[in-house]
């Protein structure tokens, strides 16, 4: 499989690479994503009022595109799982396809899926036919390459950077995501991953899944088997709990490599991710993340108003939202004379 590394990152996907060697294998995919993104917004920007609706505003800069947005027919399908997709148009003039969303979805879902299907459009190519975007998928990464570059473009289209900053203003916590929400028509989830990826400074935020890793969640299945089938030999301490592990993250321009949490990373026994899963309310502590940066910051965590079908039913899907704490305030909390400050992850 070919792949292209450009702006310190590694490309494989064939629709990826189309578009690195459109702009010459010089400018990144993301940054050439955003550029379109941006170009989008100023075109519908120029003509339009801004007391347009936000599922009004992303059906014209779809139609800028050359696709026309139309809901499904669930009556054919109840059990459909996708949000939206694409259908390529072929050879009809001035026309590159069709959007189908899922009428059964929030709006802010919809917003969404359409502005990520609209972003499929900036690579020059699909190898692939008809691609959707499925926030149903199974245990296994979140989104490829591709999905995470139309998610990023699809995050500037509802979300526009410099709008999206001035509305935040200085409140970069869940507080502030139902007003966000209200004000871009995007969903919850779609809006804490903004916030974090706006922020000026070190910002993450992801979504967390209660189960084991793939390789203990097959020893617990033959486990399972052996004990079906009446062999009852000593089998060493068992299979380990499930805990919840990162599933989708999302991150600050200045939270870099350092900070990064890699797909599938656990969180302690002892965050307070775990007692969100058990509460409809913000669960808030200063903690490090599983990513050995040694820094602390303030960690707000709340179960997910959408669960997907692979969420464990005791222990819901939960969203986190993490600042690193100011490098003053850290001095303080290790300073002798401090006697604030919670720090948990601490090896």
């Amino acid at each position: 499989m070919e792949t292209i590394r450009v702006g310190g990152h590694a490309y494989s996907d064939p629709d990826v690479i189309s578009l690195i060697r459109a702009t010459g294998s010089l400018v990144d995919p993301r940054s050439a994503v955003i550029h379109q993104a941006r170009t989008l917004n100023a075109r519908f920007r120029s003509f339009d009022s801004a007391s347009t609706s936000p599922f009004e505003r992303i059906k014209i800069m779809a139609s800028f595109r050359g696709l026309d947005v139309k809901p499904m027919i669930l009556e054919k399908d109840e059990k459909e799982r996708r949000d939206a997709v694409l259908i390529p148009s072929g050879k009809v003039r001035g026309r590159k396809g069709q959007i189908f969303y899922n009428p059964s979805r929030l709006l802010g879902r919809i917003v969404f899926s359409i502005a990520h299907e609209i972003s499929h459009t900036f690579f020059p190519s699909t190898t692939n036919g008809a691609r959707f975007r499925n926030q149903c998928g199974s245990n296994s990464r979140e989104a490829n390459e591709l999905e995470r570059l139309c998610d990023l473009a699809a995050s500037e289209l509802v979300m526009p950077l410099d709008e999206f900053r001035r509305e935040v203003g200085h409140t970069y916590s869940l507080d502030s995501l139902p007003r966000l929400c209200d004000r871009f028509g995007s969903s919850y989830e779609a809006t804490l991953f903004r916030l974090a990826s706006a922020h000026p400074a070190v910002a993450a935020a992801g979504l967390l899944r209660y189960r084991r890793r793939k390789s203990e969640e097959q020893a617990r299945i033959a486990r399972a088997n052996q004990l079906y089938l009446g062999d009852f030999r000593e089998q060493g301490d068992g299979v380990p709990e499930p805990k919840y592990r990162l599933q989708s993250f999302h991150s600050s321009t200045a939270c870099g490599e350092k900070f990064k949490v890699r797909w599938n990373k656990s969180f302690d026994e002892r965050s307070c991710v775990y007692a969100a899963g058990h509460s409809f309310t913000v669960c808030t502590a200063v903690e490090e993340l599983p990513n050995m940066s040694g820094e602390t910051g303030s960690l707000e965590a709340v179960r997910a108003p959408f669960q997907r079908d692979e969420a464990s039913p005791e222990f819901p899907d939960v969203l986190f939202f993490w600042l690193r704490t100011d490098p003053l305030l850290r001095w303080r909390v290790a300073s002798p004379s401090a006697h604030t400050g919670v720090r948990l992850n601490d090896g």
